[in-house]
């Protein structure tokens, strides 16, 4: 079974503020063009949704970190952009569900 993976498009950029100041110092924590390796989620990742309820974004969060190697700051510091194709890959596949008789 081929590792799921997607390339960054955007870098992973942590913005902190030191503590009584106004300046916002950027980090970069990884690049453009970085591999992000995916294993295929586990039941027990599912779980992620259970602990969050409706709260669907924290959930995924949860799962990008339980199935990468990133931490769970590289993970809230995605771009949308990257954070959504990440999502996607770890979305179960659908098969054929039930079949239903034809419209009337």
């Amino acid at each position: 079974m081929r590792p799921l993976a997607h390339t960054l498009v955007h870098p992973i950029i942590a913005e902190t503020r030191p503590a009584g100041s106004t300046e916002v110092i950027e980090e970069e924590l990884k690049p453009a063009g970085h591999t992000v390796v995916m294993r295929r989620p586990k039941a027990k990742d599912m779980r992620a949704f259970d602990k969050h309820g409706d709260a669907g974004i924290a959930a995924i969060i949860d799962l990008i970190v339980a199935c990468s190697h990133l931490s769970l700051i590289e993970v809230e510091n995605l771009d949308a952009e990257d954070f959504e194709a990440l999502g996607n890959l770890l979305e179960p596949k659908r098969t054929a569900g039930l079949q239903t008789g034809s419209s009337a």
